[in-house]
This record gives structure tokens, sequence and C-alpha cells, in this order.
């Protein structure tokens, strides 16, 4: 049942895309997606696993991620695919985003691409690959010699190096997004995520989740934002039988921009993100009660004119980063710093995207 509703929700959206109206189709889509998670509430034999859906919260684009996380409000560009799909409407050409991020010492690699483009006058469509990986890891598990056959590494056994061989654990995630603008003001958007993991040699994993979110611009200067991730609760079934469920997460945003001078070549923008969970986080969040936590994402941005910016920003694990963007004619490149050297010493991360905007006539939001 739960597999025919995913199927149908899919197809639902896709032929929305592919109409460019399709109010109707998303109408219905959103009653399975209320479907979907009762549906996925009340399945047996499956629990909420914390942090489980940890390795789809490691955010993409230097920019947001040099303001502390926080890329609910202001994302406006490819990577609102992944911070808020309802930001898709901002753009009005089509546009290729990619980053990548290396951490402890290169053992992970991070990479993210994404393409966005109008589809008419209001509606958006987005593609986003997220891929994390970490490679040669060491498989020992035939290499013992063990005599009496325990399983043990005993006096005078040892491990035959001719026997050790190497595996890759990876992630990959798609996400296909949608957006619709409904007036001047508001516009909403919705995800649909696949994903698959691969743990070892043997152990594989596969998932299906969706996300839906709203963006309210009153006027010039204010932001607010709201994604629900994982609204349905993203089920994860691996090869062993073993299934999680990823417990949904509210993402609250709130974005502020002063122009600092008349011509508005001088402009601060603060912004501000909540992550609203419902895992049982207890004190690993700054805020809890019960099964409810709530961690904040706060950033501060300088921006001369559209060529030049410097950025600060504080997470959630209490670490601080900085950054800077610069355009050159049709590209960006951001880059952040992470300081987490007061993490059990993992030291810094460093991470640069780049945006590059189609901005052909022909291509232009209707």
């Amino acid at each position: 049942m739960i597999n025919y509703l995913c199927n149908n929700l899919v197809r639902l959206i896709l032929g929305a895309i592919k109409s460019q109206k399709g109010i109707g189709g998303l109408r219905r889509a959103f009653y399975i997606f209320c479907v979907l998670s009762v549906l996925t509430q009340a399945t047996k034999g499956q629990t909420i696993a914390d942090y489980a859906g940890e390795f789809m919260e490691l955010g993409v684009g230097a920019r947001s991620l040099a303001l502390g996380g926080a890329g609910a409000a202001i994302s406006t560009d490819a990577t609102a695919g992944y911070w808020n799909p309802a930001g898709l409407n901002v753009l009005q050409f089509p546009m290729a985003a990619a980053m990548h991020e290396s951490r402890f010492d290169g053992t992970v690699n991070y990479d993210y691409g994404a393409f966005a483009l109008p589809l008419n006058a209001t509606s958006s469509a987005a593609l986003s690959i997220l891929h994390i990986g970490v490679n040669n890891i060491l498989d020992t598990r035939n290499a013992l010699v063990d005599l009496n056959n325990n399983g043990q590494l005993d006096p005078n056994e040892y491990l035959d190096y001719t026997k050790v061989t190497t595996f890759g654990n990876y992630d990959w995630v798609a996400m296909l997004s949608y957006a619709k603008l409904v007036n001047s003001t508001i516009s909403w958007g919705v995800n649909a995520k696949l994903i698959y993991r691969r743990l070892d040699p043997q152990t594989t994993g596969t998932g299906l989740g969706f996300d839906a979110a709203i963006r309210y611009t009153p006027n010039d200067a204010l932001t607010l934002a709201a994604v629900a991730q994982d609204i349905t609760t993203t089920l994860l079934s691996y090869s062993t039988g073993t299934k999680e469920l990823v417990s949904p997460t509210l993402k609250l945003g709130a974005a502020y921009l002063w122009k600092i001078t008349s011509d508005g070549n001088h402009r601060l923008l603060s912004t501000v993100d909540a992550d609203v969970r419902f895992e049982n986080r207890g004190p690993s969040a700054q805020v809890y009660a019960g099964p409810l936590s709530l961690d904040l994402h706060e950033g501060l941005e300088y921006e001369y004119k559209d060529i030049f910016a410097l950025r600060g920003g504080y997470n959630d694990l209490g670490l601080w980063s900085v950054g800077a963007g610069i355009t050159f004619s049709k590209f960006h490149i951001d880059y952040a710093y992470l300081n987490a050297s007061t993490q059990d010493q993992l030291g810094a991360t460093h991470r640069i995207s780049i945006t590059f905007l189609l901005d052909n006539p022909k291509w232009k939001r209707e």
C-alpha cells in the first residue's frame, strides 16, 4: 500500500512539472503526503532511530554553511532545492551549483551538485545530488588466522595481511524539487528524496522521503520560511532486514536585510534557522523537553553590491564559521571555513562551492 502511494505521489509531482499546471494533481499529492505520514507511523516493527538521517543534514553551499547552516530563508539559487524548495521561484534563469568538502584529513569526501530552472512565470524545478563517501576502509574479517576457531585474536594467532581487503562506505541522495508561486509574497515547494546507502560490501539500504516548504516575503527586507523535512517519516530499509525511520524535522527560518547606505550598495543580512525535532535528543540539543528539541543556526553577512560578501556564523554544535563570496560575471564562488578544533581535535573543515548562471534571454522566466 505504501509503495503504491509513493509511486502515485512521484507520478503526480512529475506530471505537474511536465504540464506546468497540475494544481489539482499537486493537491492530490498533498493528500497522499498525509496518508503516507499516518501509514508510516503505524507500521509495526519499525522504530524511530535517533540521528538516522544525520547524513542528509550536512548542508550544501558555502554561503549558507558560512552562515552557521542557516539557509531556509536566504536560499534563492540552485541550493534552494536542498534548503527550501520554495526559494526556487526567485530564480530568473537556469542555474547550476556544485560543492566539494573534505573532512578529517581527506578521510571523508562530500560532494554536491544541482541544476535548477524556471518552468514558467509561476513555477520552478530542480534536481540535486549529494554524495558522502569514505574509501579504503580495511576489512580484516577474513584475515584472522584463528587456530582455535573462537573468532578472537588470541596469543599465537595473527592476521594474514595478504587476505586484508578494502571497501568503501557511501551515501547517495537525489532530490527532485518543485516550487510554485502563489502570489508576490508567498511561494511553496516540495521535495521527493531517493536514498541509497552502502555500509559495507554486504549491507546496503534504500529509502524514500518527502519535504514540504513555504516562503513568505511581506516586504523587501523580511523573509520568513518553514520547511517540514521528512514529513512522511522517511523509511530506510537495509538488506539485513533492519528498518529505520527518520523522524520529521520542522525547520523555521527568518532573515532581515538592512541597507547600510541609501543606494543599497552596502547591505547587512542577519539570518537564523531553528531546527525543531521530535526524536528525543535530550541534552545533546540546545533546548529540549521530553522528545522535543530545538537547535539554532545564526549568521551575519555583509555584501558590497552584488560583487563581494563577508560572512560569519554559529551552528547548533557550538562551532563558529566564517566565509566569503565573490562574483565573476556568470560565476559566483563561495568559501566557508568551519572551526571544529574543539570537537575532539577534529580540526578545520574547508568548503568551496560555485554557481553558474545561464542568463541567456531565451531561458529567462516568462
